[in-house]
């Protein structure tokens, strides 16, 4: 049998699915809300009545604090003292007439003096009474307002089973959640590992033109150098060369897409992991919700009880050298300025 504790738990983090909503909002200070024009805004009754319960306490710790009403002190009817205090400002207070005037009466003096001490602690005191009395007129005008609102602006709590079935919702929720950030992380896993695979053939055929280009370099310079004058054969070479490189920035431009593929699908790949964890730590948290408020677990999802993904994916070997090669300009400005065009 769920308590009042419960329900008031449950309403403060749950909606139930079934249409009944729950408004639990947070109460500092107590600042009873005006009543919602929408029914379907208002608070339970039990908050209501939480609210009102918290008013109440406010207002008799209000009352608690008005001090008893200050009696104001009679002013002296003698003129001869009336004459030696005059006003201080406009808030009633009174200060002693400075200096004295000649020939006064030290009895004077002294009942004057006495009774502007009197009449400023009155003034300090009333003060206070009326902040005081002002506060707790406002707290009691706020328990009045959460008294309505509990009797005028309250929708009535669920019952045990409307919210059992309402957690039994939010889980089923929570585990389609799961299952199609696995179906998301599948999908990503797979783009990964295609560009992965894609990398590395672009990579191994990157390497191969690479020395290819090189060999066909190194054949053409012996030949520059050995001092033999056969045009068809030099010709040929050259040809060699040219060929060479032309496969080499298609290499380059093929290493490069293949290379920012990759990076996107691992990217990808790690925002899936990301999403997934974050939807099995959800649902985690919301089955055991479920079953502290008394689910029968047989109602709901099997539990997963997997640990969270860490989000590793393998890198290339040779990735960053062969790629820094490539775009620093080792092959020369002319097989630089190719690629650049071809891209």
């Amino acid at each position: 049998m769920l308590n009042k504790k419960a329900i008031a738990a449950f309403a403060a983090g749950a909606t139930l699915l079934s249409g009944f909503a729950f408004a639990a909002p947070a109460m500092a200070d107590v600042n009873v809300p005006d009543c919602p024009a929408n029914k379907a805004d208002w608070n339970l009754k039990s908050k209501n009545e939480s609210i009102a319960a918290l008013a109440k306490k406010a207002w008799d710790d209000a009352k608690a604090e008005v001090p008893a009403v200050p009696q104001e002190p009679q002013e002296p009817s003698k003129a001869e003292v009336k004459a030696l205090y005059v006003a201080d400002g406009n808030d009633g207070k009174l200060k002693m007439v400075t200096p004295l005037p000649n020939g006064t009466k030290p009895e004077d003096a002294a009942a004057a003096q006495a009774y502007v001490n009197q009449k400023n602690k009155y003034v300090g005191d009333k003060a206070t009474y009326d902040a005081k009395l002002a506060a707790a007129n406002d707290a009691h005008a706020q328990y009045l307002k959460a008294l309505d609102n509990v009797n005028n602006c309250s929708n009535p709590d669920p019952t045990e089973d409307q919210i059992k079935r309402a957690l039994i919702n939010k889980v089923r929720l929570a585990k389609m959640n799961l299952d199609n950030k696995d179906d998301e992380l599948a999908v990503a896993k797979n783009k990964f590992n295609d560009a992965y695979k894609a990398l590395v053939a672009a990579l191994a055929e990157f390497n191969a033109r690479v020395n290819a280009f090189n060999d066909a370099q190194e054949k053409l310079n012996a030949f520059l150098t050995s001092g033999t004058n056969d045009s068809a054969t030099e010709t040929r070479l050259r040809d060699a060369v040219d060929r060479a490189k032309a496969h080499l920035v298609r290499a380059m431009n093929a290493l490069d897409k293949a290379t920012a593929d990759y990076n996107a699908a691992l990217a990808a790949a790690k925002a899936a992991v990301k999403a997934y964890n974050e939807a099995l730590a959800l649902y985690k948290a919301v089955y055991n919700e479920a079953v502290a408020a008394g689910v029968n677990p047989s109602l709901l999802p099997p539990v997963v009880t997997s640990d969270p993904l860490a989000p590793t994916f393998p890198a290339v070997p040779g990735l960053k050298h062969a790629y820094a090669s490539a775009m620093s300009g080792k092959f020369g400005k002319e097989v630089q300025a190719a690629a650049k065009q071809g891209q």
